[in-house]
């Protein structure tokens, strides 16, 4: 288990380093579900790809910052059952749009709304990350946040259990 905590002074290289493993991660080996509970969300920077240094995991994606919403593609169309979950508030069309409206694929992320969401995480086959952190450029670089990642298998096996029966999708 690993707790960071951000001072809301910038960006903070250990929890943007953890943001793109694990998602670097995700990429070469796709979780069968992958939820996302974020109330507020924003099509932030996961992967610094500005050297070009991940083209293999990501073939024929430009030598620049990977954006949230293209990696959550990119692991739908990998096979991943990925299921976002957020509130209905205006600063969360872009990605909401970006996420429903992908043409041809037919396995694509769920995005659905609960209105009083508040919890944050995301949980997948090998990990479970959560905490106070909204995952926008605020949560990532201005506010004081706090998030815990824990690779424990049962702790993983309860937070998805517990997700998929609170928030049926």
């Amino acid at each position: 288990m690993r707790r960071i905590t951000t001072t809301g002074l910038g960006h903070t290289r250990v929890l943007n380093d953890l943001l793109q493993n694990l998602f670097i991660t995700e990429l070469l080996v796709p979780s069968s579900q992958l939820w996302v509970l974020s109330p507020w969300i924003s099509d932030i920077d996961v992967i610094d790809n500005t050297a070009g240094q991940f083209k293999t995991v990501l073939p024929g994606m430009p030598a620049r910052h990977i954006r949230f919403t293209e990696v959550l593609i990119e692991l739908a169309r990998r096979g991943s059952d990925v299921r976002v979950l957020t509130r209905d508030v205006e600063s969360n069309t872009a990605v909401r749009q970006r996420l429903e409206d992908v043409g041809g694929l037919s396995a694509r992320p769920v995005v659905k709304i609960r209105p009083n969401l508040h919890d944050k995480g995301i949980v997948g086959d090998r990990f479970h990350i959560q905490g106070s952190m909204n995952f926008t450029f605020h949560g990532q670089a201005v506010n004081d946040e706090g998030v815990t990642l824990t690779s424990d298998p049962h702790e993983i096996a309860g937070a998805r259990i517990a997700y998929n029966a609170k928030y049926q999708v």
